[in-house]
């Protein structure tokens, strides 16, 4: 398989960020699981994003983002945008139903042929990877694993699988928002499923300089501590409670 690469907190682009609205503060406010994502090639929740048209006028937007490592071994970001309206009008009415099911599909896509399709809504984008390129990953797997051929024509028609390594439990299924396109959970394939919402976030995220707000599509919208509103105030009253009162409940464990 691909390695995935990992940076570090002192290789964050903050400069590149901060050009597209993204402050230093901001990014060091980040939720943690939000954070680890950042820092090991995966993309983060959609966050508001900041350009410049050429009226010189400022356009609020929303976005993914993502670190990669340029071949000179700095680092740079990569923005997955957010669509106004989702096109599936290339697919056939069943087809547009298992994507926004959240299914992964193989389809005919213009100017790449057959690929694995698959819908991100948080961004309204429809993802697409040559069936070929993936393929090449799935091999890997299964020879890595020793996966049946059974499971190897599961995988490749989107499906889950579950494998036994080390006595233990492991399920993997094609999910393009991964670098590799392939995600591995542990346990089985119910694990599978329940492993994109370990990211869900709550609905206010404190940091040292501000909170990030989630809405019920996990995108994220931050305010810095000078704009608290009396019900932000009073949210980060309670949320410093109950650290609080966890903390005191650790020490009383044997």
């Amino acid at each position: 398989m691909v390695t995935l690469e990992h940076f570090t907190p002192q290789e964050i682009p903050y400069e590149i960020l901060a050009k597209f609205g993204l402050t230093h503060e901001m990014i060091d406010d980040l939720p943690q699981n939000v954070m680890m994502r950042l820092l090991s090639s995966r993309t983060t929740p959609v966050l508001p994003i900041i350009t410049t048209n050429v009226e010189g006028m400022q356009v609020q937007s929303l976005a993914r983002i993502s670190l990669v490592r340029l071949d000179d071994g700095t680092v740079d970001v990569c923005f997955a945008p957010q669509w106004v309206d989702e096109d599936l009008s290339a697919f056939s009415q069943q087809q547009q139903e298992e994507l926004k099911a959240g299914s992964v599909i193989t389809a005919d896509m213009p100017g790449k042929g057959r690929c694995f399709v698959q819908l991100d809504d948080a961004i309204n984008q429809v993802m697409a990877v040559p069936v070929d390129i993936l393929g090449q990953n799935i091999s890997i797997l299964t020879r890595t694993f020793a996966i049946s051929d059974a499971d190897k024509a599961t995988l490749e028609n989107g499906g889950i699988v579950e494998m036994e390594i080390n006595h233990q439990m492991i399920s993997a299924g094609i999910d393009l928002n991964e670098m590799t396109g392939i995600r591995m959970a542990d346990g089985g394939i119910l694990a599978w499923q329940q492993d994109a919402a370990v990211d869900s976030l709550p609905k206010y995220n404190f940091g040292l300089f501000g909170c990030w707000q989630a809405d019920e599509d996990n995108a994220l919208s931050y305010v810095p501590e000078e704009d608290y509103t009396p019900e932000l105030w009073k949210q980060q009253q309670r949320a410093q409670s109950m650290h609080a009162a966890e903390a005191h409940l650790n020490q009383l464990k044997v």
